[in-house]
């Protein structure tokens, strides 16, 4: 029996970044779900839990809200952004795919969802 595939969550108002993301961590082995707004993604981290939350900058607010979420959360950010939340990375648009993969690997095995 395999084990099950660890779940990741992105949440972005680019559909064309929550697809090429989507796909590239697919062919890593994740189980990807994606929100392309705020309200969406709200709804998908009640009651779910995922090794990794990749958010876009914009999205920030849910952690405001719930802020158990931010160690195992990647913000994508088109800017440095200065955040006193303690996310476990900040990641700059546009996306390095390599350092994208490691940065969710390297949450993803913290959590040990």
């Amino acid at each position: 029996m395999s084990s099950p595939r660890r779940k990741i969550l992105v949440a972005d108002r680019d559909e064309i970044v929550v697809a090429l993301i989507s796909h590239l961590l697919h062919r890593q082995g994740y189980a990807v779900e994606v929100a392309l707004t705020t309200d969406e993604a709200a709804a998908r981290l009640n009651g779910r839990q995922y090794a990794a939350i990749l958010l876009d900058g914009g999205f920030s607010r849910l952690l405001q809200q719930a802020p158990q979420l931010a160690p195992r959360t990647i913000l994508l950010s088109p800017k440095p952004t200065d955040t006193d939340l303690p996310v476990h990375a900040i990641i700059l648009k546009p996306i390095e795919l390599q350092l994208l993969i490691d940065t969710v690997n390297e949450c993803a095995k913290e959590s040990g969802e």
